[in-house]
């Protein structure tokens, strides 16, 4: 769950406000980063764990450690998530409900694409980052009334592309990308990551001057 997953979760709970303190106190509460974990505290829940790769393999493996066997899972989620983290809880023998939080769309309003799309065949981006798997695929559905795809991908792998963890990275090369990842997955570091990349490839000769 996202921080806009906690915002939109306690909205819903407000009509319960009366049952949430003692429903919560025997529960434990994950949050899959640091950032979502700041979004509980500002709601009032202190006691969150965080595990220590923001991933959903990372809850798997923190939930390994512990006993969850005939344990009730509740994963809060958005509706792009897949089924992946739910199969693999499951298969620690616990019992998984997924709780769709808020849905996940393609946006309807075009303008910022379009742009996006004419400043990339300008070639006026030299890094791209992409934040979840949603918005690899929706770039790509989006853009393909603008652009070849064949064309989209020859750009996209011409510059530098970051993927913020592993579920987006593989989306990505799913549709013939091959990004970056930081090893934390967080914005901050995957900003680090292409900052770094960008630096290094700008560092490097051109191939008709290196060295035999």
């Amino acid at each position: 769950m996202s921080p806009t997953g906690v915002d939109a979760f306690f909205d819903m709970l407000k009509s319960h406000s009366s049952i949430l303190p003692s429903a919560l106190g025997q529960i434990r509460i994950m949050a899959v980063g640091p950032k979502t974990s700041t979004a509980l505290r500002h709601h009032g829940i202190q006691d969150v764990v965080v595990p220590e790769k923001y991933s959903s393999a990372g809850i798997v493996n923190h939930l390994s450690r512990l006993e969850v066997k005939g344990q009730r899972v509740v994963l809060v989620r958005s509706s792009a998530a897949d089924d992946r983290l739910a199969t693999s809880v499951t298969s620690k023998g616990a019992s998984v409900e997924t709780m769709t939080i808020y849905q996940s769309v393609t946006p309807e309003n075009r303008e910022s694409l379009v742009d996006f799309v004419a400043r990339l065949e300008k070639g006026q981006f030299q890094a791209i980052l992409f934040t979840s798997a949603a918005s690899a695929s929706n770039l790509f559905s989006m853009a393909e009334h603008e652009i070849p795809v064949s064309q989209l991908i020859h750009l996209l792998r011409s510059l530098i592309v970051g993927a913020i963890g592993p579920a987006t990275a593989e989306r990505l090369r799913e549709l013939g990308i091959d990004p970056t990842v930081p090893e934390r997955y967080l914005i901050e570091d995957a900003i680090g990551r292409l900052v770094k990349a960008y630096e290094e490839r700008s560092t490097q000769k051109p191939e008709h001057f290196r060295d035999a």
